[in-house]
């Protein structure tokens, strides 16, 4: 029996540890935009109650604790190392603050794609008014992106962002691991947007050689923790002083002085980002899914394997459909897909309200409509929405 097999039979192996979401009886097909938590992260909410509610000062020592819990946690998801790791609700908050370290005294240009998350794109765009220059490249065709962006490096090139996967189209881009090397030479700072990848594709830090990039991603979509855990893996033994810079940036926020100068920052590279007070909520409820994940052993190539599984299985039985290309047609093979279905389709928006009506969740963007299986659906599941998709098109 292959380690995917348990997975893909009804009931499905882990089905269960999801009560609360009711897997078992949904066709949820959202996975990469948000998968269901495990029923084990209640337990989160009762804990970070009684915390609230039974301790005064002593309070922050249990925080604490369940930080450097989750930095150890998303450390070790891609290969880093716990002091490199920088925490925030937000890849936003993290882009902002991954912004203001840069040097813009003598370089304006940054390179990135008209396909980037709006929480990286529309603060780009924004800073061109500050006199940021901008050059904004076509996604597609993913296969050779890396080619282009490494085309348009020159000695005004102040960083590049880039994403592992479009979050559109879905589309996998190759090869970004060789951007780190001309990068690095040229002084120019590496950002990937990873969101896409970890914890459902084979990446990590170290395979990908981006130890000197600064990578982020977090636990909305295939971490299964929900929103409010980001974090930024930032590149070791570099001076980094980012100018938006909150109070868990210092060596001691109870000894340094907020207005000493020149300013303290943390010897951990990964605190000198970690911004200020937030939400602990969280914080409690993703110790609970890391200690889950580890139990099932549900680790990140796991985790790929039943992806790759579950694409294929739907990629097949859609082709098996026989539709009108014209109408629907995948957008790629699987082999470049990221970790969703991408159909590409002038019909995307009609056929996703459809969907709906008939009981399968999906969603779609732009033209590509977006299938995006969980690891807690079996194969049963995942052809009846493949089978929704064919009386869609019909009802069209």
């Amino acid at each position: 029996m292959s380690a995917v097999e348990p997975f893909s039979r009804n009931p499905n192996l882990i089905a269960p540890h999801y009560q609360h979401a009711q897997v078992e009886l949904k066709l949820m097909l959202t996975g990469h935009v948000y998968q269901a938590v495990p029923d084990v992260a209640k337990a989160g909410y009762a804990e970070h109650w009684q915390c609230l509610s039974k301790y005064g000062n002593e309070r922050v020592d249990i925080e604490l604790e369940k930080t450097e819990l989750v930095r150890q946690g998303f450390a070790q998801l891609v290969e880093s190392q716990p002091g490199c790791i920088a925490l925030a609700a937000s890849v936003h908050e993290l882009f902002v603050r991954f912004l203001s370290c840069l040097d813009y005294d003598k370089r304006k240009k940054i390179i990135t794609t008209t396909g980037e998350h709006p929480s990286i794109l529309r603060q780009l765009v924004r800073c061109q008014d500050l006199g940021i220059e901008l050059v904004l490249l076509d996604p597609a065709p993913a296969s050779n992106l890396v080619e282009r962006v490494l085309a348009n490096l020159d000695d005004d090139t102040l960083a590049v962002c880039l994403s592992t996967v479009d979050h559109t189209s879905g589309h996998q881009v190759w090869e970004v691991d060789t951007l780190m090397a001309p990068c690095a030479s040229s002084g120019i700072e590496l950002f990937i947007d990873a969101y896409h990848s970890v914890n459902v594709l084979s990446f990590s830090v170290a395979e990908h050689n981006l130890q000197q990039a600064f990578v982020v991603a977090g636990g909305a979509k295939y971490c299964q923790m929900g929103d409010g855990n980001c974090f930024m893996h930032v590149p070791p033994w570099r001076d980094f002083k980012p100018a938006v810079t909150g109070w868990f940036g210092v060596f001691d926020p109870n000894l340094d002085s907020p207005s000493a100068q020149p300013l303290a920052y943390a010897d951990a590279v990964g605190q000198r980002f970690d911004g200020s007070t937030r939400d602990m909520l969280p914080y409690f409820r993703a110790v609970k899914v890391f200690d889950y994940f580890r139990q099932q052993q549900l680790t990140p190539e796991l985790l790929h394997d039943i992806n790759h599984h579950q694409l294929s299985t739907m990629a097949v039985a859609f082709s098996q459909l026989d539709l009108d290309p014209k109408v629907v047609r995948l957008s790629t093979s699987v082999e470049f897909m990221g970790g969703f279905l991408s159909i590409k389709t002038p019909f995307a928006a009609a056929l996703q309200a459809h969907m709906r009506d008939i009981g399968v969740i999906c969603d779609y963007k732009s033209e590509y409509l977006r299938l995006g299986p969980a690891p807690y659906l079996c194969d049963e599941q995942l052809l009846d929405c493949v089978e929704a998709l064919r009386e869609s098109v019909a009802a069209l």
